[in-house]
């Protein structure tokens, strides 16, 4: 065992699945989108808003044989061809899967675990905010692509990169995308355009994922300003600015 991770998740009856890297396709030179082979996980899954995966990278830093997990939203998954894509965000700061993405070549094979993990918007929603940074960005086009006709969607994404029109945005005619500009306190202005544009409705659902500090001023935002309960607000943060997952 290489780790108490994958112990756990053993006890649970939690399979891990044999993925390939099959394409890889830079969208800018800080985003990536790898596919990968698995016809058994992929003919299995349930697709749906968010859905998410456990992927186990080497992490040699912590000895020879350690992997560590890290989450990834499904992207593109193709039963039928038994394949799916996850897109990752090249950071700067070192971490095992950043590292792996980075050097990953078509041929590597790694494991990936299910999650059962479900988001379901609660009924009668009508409109649906989505704020994050760019490692949100596949989860918020899958609400997007999943949601029907009578649901609109504003979408509030922090980044300051000149290359963020060519990353990837699910369209529909009706829905909102706000690229927001950081300042030096990440989030701070994210919060603000969400203040300034988004007033308390009915039937208002709000998403929010990212970096941990960006989803703290969002996440007030949600609780304070639209005045949402538990139930019709739900965040998460991704990553910790500054460091280097173990």
């Amino acid at each position: 065992m290489v780790n108490w991770q994958r112990g756990v998740m053993r006890v649970m009856n939690i399979a891990n699945h044999a993925v390939t890297v099959t394409s890889i396709v830079d969208l800018t030179p800080r985003y990536r989108r790898i596919r990968f082979s698995a016809p058994e996980l992929a003919q299995q899954l349930d697709v749906f808003p968010t859905a998410w995966l456990r992927l186990w990278v080497p992490n040699p830093e912590r000895g020879e044989q350690h992997v560590s997990q890290r989450g990834y939203t499904f992207v593109g998954v193709d039963a039928d061809a038994g394949t799916f894509d996850l897109e990752f965000v090249l950071h700067e700061t070192r971490g095992p899967a950043g590292d792996w993405a980075k050097q990953a070549v078509v041929g590597d094979s790694v494991e990936a675990a299910l999650t059962p993990a479900k988001i379901a918007l609660p009924e009668g929603t009508r409109e649906l905010i989505l704020a994050g940074d760019v490692t949100a960005l596949p989860a918020i086009n899958s609400w997007i692509a999943d949601v029907g006709e009578g649901v609109s969607a504003r979408v509030f994404i922090e980044d300051g990169h000149d290359d963020r029109d060519q990353l990837p945005a699910e369209r529909r005619p009706g829905d909102t995308w706000d690229w927001v500009t950081p300042t030096d306190t990440r989030g701070e202005a994210l919060a603000d355009a969400l203040r300034a544009n988004v007033s308390q409705s009915a039937r208002q659902f709000a998403w929010a994922a990212g970096e941990k500090t960006l989803v703290k001023h969002v996440r007030h935002v949600f609780k304070d300003h639209l005045g949402l309960l538990r139930g019709q607000r739900f965040s998460q943060f991704y990553w910790i600015e500054g460091h280097s997952p173990s």
